[in-house]
């Protein structure tokens, strides 16, 4: 009997010895799984926050939308003619408040192509004309021109010095008008 004694303080040893041992594991795991956890945690609170971040602009969008369209509405109404008539008058009224003489305008309305870009219900106007005068009136004419409260964009300036000591300029520039 006092082999088997033997044989089972040995057997409670080792029995000992791997629970401890099994504790140990069984802790790290926790132990382990709570560090994953938190890591886990930590990187979603940082996605949120990125994506918060990213997504800011977008807070109150119906309401800018909204305000874009009155904006655009406004700049229509105010800066984009709906004749061609009026841009006649407002540019001869320019040349005379500015003391150029001008050759008359010549207008080419582009018509709307499928593939351009361009606004819906706004037509481009191309126009050309040559105007003559003293060189400071013909740089006042370009200037009133670019400051000018309708939409006028110069597209192409030729300058010639004419008798007298006045120049004559020949200008090509774009308008747009909308369609009613």
């Amino acid at each position: 009997m006092g082999n088997l004694e033997r044989v089972r303080t040995r057997f409670i040893l080792i029995l000992a010895v791997l629970g401890v041992v099994d504790l140990v594991l069984v802790g790290y795991l926790v132990w382990s799984s709570q560090a994953n956890k938190l890591a886990q945690e930590q990187a979603l609170q940082q996605k949120a926050a990125a994506l918060t971040r990213e997504v800011a602009p977008l807070e109150g969008i119906d309401q800018k939308l909204a305000q874009t369209r009155v904006d655009v509405k406004k700049f229509y109404e105010e800066k984009v003619p709906s004749q061609v008539s009026e841009i006649s008058q407002h540019l001869v009224k320019l040349a005379q408040d500015t003391g150029v003489t001008t050759q008359g305008f010549h207008y080419d309305q582009e018509k709307p192509q499928a593939d351009k870009a361009d606004l819906p219900g706004i037509q481009r106007i191309a126009i050309d004309t040559t105007v003559s005068g003293e060189y400071s009136k013909v740089a006042g004419f370009i200037n009133a021109l670019e400051r000018d409260r309708f939409v006028f964009i110069i597209t192409q300036i030729a300058l010639t010095s004419a008798e007298g000591g006045g120049v004559s300029l020949q200008i090509k520039f774009e308008t747009f008008l909308r369609e009613t």
